[in-house]
């Protein structure tokens, strides 16, 4: 199953500001500033939103196997570094631009970002988010786009399971 990225449960010392930066309009993202080693929390300049464009506090970040394989450089699509990994997140709409008709204020949505994902804050094209039902909570809704699919794909074309066949057990 994929690893869920929350900033409420990352450990504290991931979240502190370098000494001399200050708040501003800013916001912290896990930046890859060199292939195949950590990632490091940075502050990143906001810009405004387009008017077709969204901007979604990020409440949970799916990680998965391709974000692995980007931070390695062994990922079919390779952004110019340094860049912010996670294909998949959960959160709540912030701001919208003037065309923007798909989401509000104040809904809770999942999106698929390409990359970007890992950061308190994503602006997202509203043809990548779908709204998030009351009764899923934002840390499952976050691994729907990516991971499910990868799952499902997994169970039915490599593990052959058909309707009503029982899960192997692992144990």
């Amino acid at each position: 199953m994929a690893a869920l990225l929350c900033r409420r449960s990352l450990p504290r010392t991931w979240l502190c500001r370098r000494a001399g930066q200050g708040c501003g309009r800013h916001y912290r993202a896990a930046l890859c500033a060199e292939l195949k080693q950590p990632l490091a929390i940075e502050e990143v300049a906001r810009r405004p939103v387009r008017p077709h464009e969204v901007r979604v506090e990020v409440h949970f970040c799916g990680v998965n196997f391709a974000d692995i394989l980007v931070c390695r450089g062994q990922y079919q699509e390779k952004p110019p570094l340094p860049f912010t990994p996670g294909m998949e997140f959960s959160g709540i709409v912030l701001e919208t631009g003037a065309d923007v008709s798909s989401v509000k204020e104040g809904e809770r949505v999942i999106g698929l970002s390409g990359f970007n994902g890992m950061a308190e804050e994503y602006i997202a094209d509203q043809k990548t988010l779908w709204r998030v039902p009351e009764k899923v909570s934002l840390q499952e809704a976050a691994v729907l786009p990516v991971s499910y699919g990868t799952a499902i794909s997994a169970l039915e074309h490599r593990a052959h399971t058909q309707p009503g066949s029982m899960m192997p057990s692992f144990t």
